[in-house]
């Protein structure tokens, strides 16, 4: 599955989760919503109605006492002129002689007649009320979602029936009480009997009514807080299981992604110091695992890469192999640039080799090669070739900096005049010989300058190498060194170039093949360690070679013959005397610049 999927998957369960809690809040506050409505629209309407039904009734009654009231004062009135023994027509007759009593009668009938107006009134203001209540009740009901409600509704419209026939009852015996003036005492008394307990009744059942509003207001006022509670809850625990699942979820996305991006880490690590052994595991199909397939192929053609830079670094400088892979059109090149060329030679090897068995001419050989080399890679040299016992090294960018491949060069050759000694402690074992030891003595040439490098040869075979004069040059001063019996030669510009080494002079030469003459030096040590000896003899040997560039043979001469004596054996003194003796016996050419012509390699 891919990163993006199990992303989405996290969200889409976060979302349903969200999704479902808002759902059920949604539905929570829709049935808060109902009981809300039902409160608003039809119990808090009906406790107002069923209130004001109470106070118009309790005003019908008071208004009906009035009436009787009325009523009873007007028939002691006429009660009180029958008492006189006279009859109806005489009452009247009487009635009318008497302005006040007429008065007193006429306002008492206005009375009554208002006190029953208003009793009318009354009784048609609760049936208006009662009607009114019944019709939000059964509309209330029509509209209803909840069978709970339905069935709240249907319990008041029956009790609304029965107070509105209570009521109609109460209203008609109270008229047959006001209209039964004349009814016997016992008579009427049975009728207020009954008059009196039909405003009871209807009373209990208003009471009733407004105790059954009140507790389905009640009812519905906690139904709605339960809602609340409850969607309120169910927001809480959808908020906290979203986010404890998005937790864990994303905790195991994370780790699912973190554990082979460390696993990558780590073996991009491990090839990065060199182990291209290194194997990672899929362990998903999503983009890591698609990444650790691609570090996986990578490896591998490193380890191929690998396995020929180690093939071929056998016979080529490992840092040629990695320039050649890395960009093969610009290493083919070629390059003119400034090198330090380095030749080396066992001194009459050939000849020595043949007391050798073939087994122990090739351990000599690789012991040597091996000796003389890590000295020259060791401070940044490129092997070019071995031609038997010969090296051919040199020292040139990106492998070495300019100002320092000179300095280098020279260091590698004296490092490696040092290591002959070992390496002639070595030849009993190499070789297989306990007496009559060849000595071996190493010649070493080395020139700074500019030369060609770069690729040669044919499509098939090719020699990653340098060319030119100081090329040229440098393999002629190492055969330069059979003449001075020296074992190091460099040239004027591998001197002037170096640091932190002294030199001897030793001649101004023009070496065959070259047109220009060159000034050559052998290195003599650290200038830091130069014993007096030596510093005494640079300074001999400086001056003898400006008397004889000079001319000034007798100069010469004698500063030759100075140096044989301090240094007893010194072939260069012995050299130039010897010259010194053929130019007294055959003269000086003409053109004379102190410039000694080498006629052999």
């Amino acid at each position: 599955m891919r990163i993006a999927w199990k992303i989405f998957g996290v969200s889409l369960i976060v979302f349903l989760i969200m999704a479902g809690a808002a759902t059920f809040s949604i539905y929570k506050i829709f049935k808060i919503n109902n009981e809300l409505q039902l409160i608003s629209q039809v119990y808090s309407p009906l406790r107002h109605e069923v209130a004001r039904i109470e106070v118009i009734a309790l005003q019908e009654e008071l208004e009906l006492e009035r009436v009787e009231k009325l009523e009873a004062e007007l028939r002691a009135d006429r009660l009180e002129a029958l008492s006189a023994g006279l009859t109806e027509t005489d009452i009247d007759s009487a009635v009318a002689q008497r302005p006040d009593l007429q008065a007193r009668i006429v306002h008492l009938e206005e009375r009554l007649e208002t006190g029953l107006a208003l009793f009318e009134t009354h009784a048609n203001n609760v049936e208006t009320l009662l009607r009114s209540a019944e019709r939000r009740v059964r509309s209330a009901q029509d509209e209803a979602t909840s069978l709970d409600d339905k069935l709240e509704l249907a319990a008041l419209y029956p009790t609304l029936i029965a107070i509105e026939t209570q009521h109609s009852n109460f209203h008609s015996h109270a008229l047959n009480l006001v209209k039964a003036a004349d009814l016997p005492p016992a008579t009427r008394e049975d009728l207020e009997e009954q008059l009196e307990s039909e405003g009871q009744k209807l009373t209990e059942r208003l009471n009733a009514l407004r105790e059954h509003v009140s507790d389905f207001t009640d009812q519905s006022v906690a139904t709605a807080a339960l809602h609340e509670q409850q969607a309120l809850y169910a927001s809480i625990a959808a908020t906290a299981c979203a986010g404890l699942l998005a937790l864990l979820l994303s905790s195991f996305v994370i780790s699912g992604l973190l554990k082979p991006m460390r696993a990558l880490s780590s073996g991009a690590k491990r090839v990065e110091e060199g182990d291209f052994e290194v194997r990672l595991t899929p362990r998903s199909r999503d983009e890591i695992g698609s990444l650790t397939n691609s570090f996986n192929t990578m490896v591998d053609g490193l380890r191929s890469t690998q396995k020929i830079k180690d093939t071929f670094g056998q016979y080529l400088d490992p840092r040629v192999v990695s320039g050649l892979i890395a960009d093969q059109s610009h290493a083919t090149a070629g390059t003119k640039k400034v090198v330090s060329a380095y030749f080396s030679d066992l001194a009459d090897f050939t000849t020595i080799s043949e007391q050798f068995t073939p087994g122990g001419l090739v351990r000599v050989l690789n012991r040597y090669l091996d000796l003389m080399s890590s000295q020259i890679t060791d401070r940044q040299g490129v092997i070019d070739k071995y031609i038997g016992d010969a090296i051919m090294a040199y020292w040139a960018q990106p492998f070495s900096e300019d100002d320092d491949q000179a300095t280098l060069a020279v260091e590698s050759a004296l490092a490696n005049i040092r290591l002959m000694e070992l390496f002639q402690q070595e030849l009993p074992d190499l070789t297989g010989l306990q007496k009559n030891l060849p000595f071996l003595r190493q010649r070493i040439g080395i020139a700074t300058g500019e030369a060609v490098i770069g690729s040669i040869g044919s499509e098939k075979t090719k020699n990653y190498t340098i060319m030119g004069d100081t090329v040229n040059l440098a393999a002629r001063l190492e055969g330069a060194n059979k003449v001075y019996g020296t074992q190091i030669l460099v040239c004027q510009r591998t001197r002037d170039t170096t640091s932190g080494i002294e030199f001897r002079p030793v001649d101004k030469i023009q070496v065959k093949g070259k047109s220009e003459p060159t000034n050559v030096y052998t290195p003599l040590g650290s200038s830091q360690e130069m014993p007096q000896d030596l510093k005494e003899l640079q300074e001999r040997s400086e001056d003898a070679l400006s008397a004889f560039s000079q001319a000034r043979w007798a100069d010469a001469r004698q500063a030759f013959e100075a140096i044989l004596v301090s240094n007893p054996g010194d072939q260069i003194a012995a050299v130039f005397l010897n010259r010194l003796d053929l130019i007294s016996s055959q003269g000086a050419p003409a053109d004379w610049d102190g410039v000694w012509h080498l006629n052999t390699k």
